[in-house]
């Protein structure tokens, strides 16, 4: 089964028609797009003109898909945000009327190598996420100042869980309803909602963390003149597409997402030996698995999920 297998790598933000058949799984973060199938299948379902385009086939595919779910293909070496994107994913998948048995026995063993190797290898590097370094950068200027997060999706609830034992979280987000459920969910932080585009609301926190990514500028230069006239200041631009138009930089406590990939590469150096153990032993799961492929009945979601 395994030498049909087939995953190509391509650009964040590529077009990939979504069949509703199951015959392709589709992963999509800020920093690719990865679509799993097999055979000759993925390849009717992309526009072939991207330049930067990666195909891997067979035991050189599973290794690929093994290195990103464990976040070794990732700017940030080790972060584990991958983890929640592959089961958002997953969880897309399983919503398909009909699924493919191939490339259910192919994910569902994945989880569970992917989850040796984080726990035998990557459990420290593995806490270096954007919401980590967030909070790493936010500790350079203030121990417990308030915090405004823009959004509500997975990355915003992660950083309430990382700063609200510390800081008075404000929230604002266009979807309520969402924003709400977290509200609810952290009750004992207390979060404050702040009313959606309201951005002279917005200027009077000097801590803003936003992981709203969009293709149009939302946040102009006019709201960051205002917004730099507090003392102590930071704003943590996470979002991909990046959402804001000023000419304002890290000089300015301004930080895109590209800064914190650039903050975790020096992380990244004293990290380098857990890292070369963990694709030494990758590289033994693949070759056990080679072997192991099979059609069979798949497993649980339960038996499958991840650190």
């Amino acid at each position: 089964m395994i030498s049909g297998l087939k995953v190509i790598n391509l650009p964040a933000g590529a077009k990939v028609s979504r069949p509703q058949n199951g015959e392709l799984f589709i992963l999509e973060t800020c920093q690719r797009t990865l679509v799993l199938g097999f055979n000759f299948v993925p390849f009717h379902h992309i526009d072939d003109s991207h330049d930067t385009m990666e195909t891997f086939v067979a035991d050189k595919a599973y290794s690929y898909l093994l290195e990103t779910i464990c976040g070794l293909k990732s700017k940030l070496l080790g972060e584990n945000e991958i983890t929640s994107q592959f089961k958002k994913s997953y969880t897309e998948y399983l919503s398909y009327g009909v699924r493919n048995s191939q490339i259910m026995s192919i994910l569902e063993k994945l989880f569970m190598d992917a989850k040796k190797i984080r726990t035998s290898f990557l459990k420290e590097i593995g806490q270096q996420t954007y919401a980590g370094i967030t909070r790493k950068l936010l500790r350079n200027q203030t121990i417990d100042g308030d915090v405004l997060i823009l959004g509500s999706g997975q990355l915003a609830e992660d950083l309430i869980k990382l700063l609200a034992r510390k800081h008075r979280i404000y929230l604002s987000a266009r979807n309520t309803t969402k924003a709400l459920e977290l509200v609810a969910k952290y009750s004992e932080a207390d979060i404050e909602l702040v009313e959606w585009d309201n951005q002279k609301l917005w200027a009077e926190h000097p801590f803003i963390m936003n992981t709203i990514g969009t293709d149009k500028y939302f946040i102009n230069h006019d709201f960051f003149l205002n917004w730099s006239k507090i003392e102590s200041r930071l704003f943590i631009d996470l979002g991909s597409p990046c959402m804001i138009n000023t000419p304002f930089t890290a000089r300015e406590e301004v930080y895109r997402l590209e800064d914190i990939f650039e903050f975790g590469k020096n992380l990244n150096k004293s990290k380098q030996q857990k890292v070369q153990s963990a694709h030494a032993a990758i590289e033994t799961l693949v070759e056990k698995r080679i072997n192991s492929f099979a059609l069979s009945l798949p497993f649980g979601w339960e038996e499958v999920q991840f650190v």
